[in-house]
């Protein structure tokens, strides 16, 4: 059975209680994935500073993924793992850019960045998401874009503390913001595909597919499973000997249940309105990445965080706001 279109917004007066429900239990969904992948972040860099490269972080949590799934799925429900020879090509493409190269470029930027700063820049891609449908797509998004663009500018200075000789690792600011790019393409991407087949099998097939992706990049029979038995410190060094393994563990739980929830949200809210939740992802992280890591980030970095939200918000209320305009109009 298809997953349903995602509801369309609706003036206050005409959203039926149903669609009211429905639209708050995906907003709910989107929350809960949103701490989910703040915590993930944290979880990520630990395994890193252990001595896993992202690339192999990736690679193992896209396996474990990928089999926790396909053994969900193939008890409850077998059917759904058939694939339509037309539905390859967006299969091929949703799964390497959504479940292979977002997580990838996101630990490369927490490899080099505070895991809140490298939280903030991904979660550029809701103005992103709005600039597309507005010069790609030609659809109105709103005069509140361009307030929105000057309000990111400005927060990305005070971040970047460019008046110090940019003290953030420009390399991992370029992660950062191809991170943002490929996140706006999930969150597209995730739309559409949840109205082809049901969540949970194209989640499966996301994994599994960036699971083949990454084992022709990086062979199995490469990867440093001697890391696996050694352990590493949490909590700024105040909790030692954790074993990798069970960090590996915890990432497969943390990176299942957000992925499924964010695409079940956009059954029942656009890709637009998940961007407006998904901002209290970089609070999470910053709150997270403090307690598990011990990071702490400038108040001048933290304001121009809050004003880099702050834009983003508004790029997203402008382009509801505008899509209710038109939908009235028409």
């Amino acid at each position: 059975m298809s997953a349903p279109d995602p509801i369309e917004p609706l003036t206050p007066l005409t959203v039926p209680v149903s669609s009211t429900r429905t639209q708050a239990i995906g907003a709910v969904m989107y929350l809960i994935a949103a701490f989910l992948f703040a915590l993930n972040g944290s979880v990520a860099k630990a395994q890193i500073e252990a001595g896993l490269s992202a690339a192999q972080v990736t690679e193992i949590r896209t396996l474990g993924c990928a089999v926790v799934l396909l053994a969900f799925l193939a008890i409850t429900k077998p059917s759904s793992l058939r694939v339509r020879r037309a539905e390859v090509p967006f299969l091929l493409l949703f799964g390497v850019l959504a479940y292979a190269l977002t997580p990838f470029l996101f630990f490369l930027s927490v490899s080099l960045l505070p895991v809140a700063i490298a939280a903030l820049l991904a979660f550029l891609a809701p103005v992103l998401v709005a600039l597309w449908l507005r010069f790609v797509k030609h659809e109105p998004v709103g005069r509140g874009i361009w307030v929105a663009l000057a309000l990111v500018v400005g927060g990305l200075l005070l971040v970047s503390q460019v008046w110090s000789g940019m003290t953030l690792n420009p390399l991992g600011v370029f992660y950062g913001l191809l991170t943002a790019a490929a996140l706006a393409a999930y969150l597209l991407l995730g739309e559409e595909g949840s109205r082809r087949r049901d969540v949970m099998s194209l989640a499966f097939w996301g994994f599994a597919i960036a699971t083949v992706f990454w084992s022709i990049l990086a062979p199995w029979w490469n990867f440093p499973w001697n890391l696996m038995s050694t352990t590493t410190s949490m909590l700024d060094g105040a909790i030692t000997g954790i074993p990798v393994w069970s960090l590996v563990l915890l990432m497969i739980v943390v990176s299942v249940v957000p992925f499924v929830l964010v695409l079940m949200s956009l059954q029942r809210i656009v890709a637009q309105r998940g961007g407006i939740l998904g901002t209290t992802e970089p609070v999470w992280a910053a709150l997270i990445a403090f307690v598990l890591l011990g990071e702490i980030i400038t108040p001048v970095q933290g304001l121009g965080g809050l004003i880099v939200l702050a834009g983003v918000i508004v790029a997203e209320l402008a382009s509801q706001r505008a899509h209710r305009d038109g939908a009235l109009t028409r």
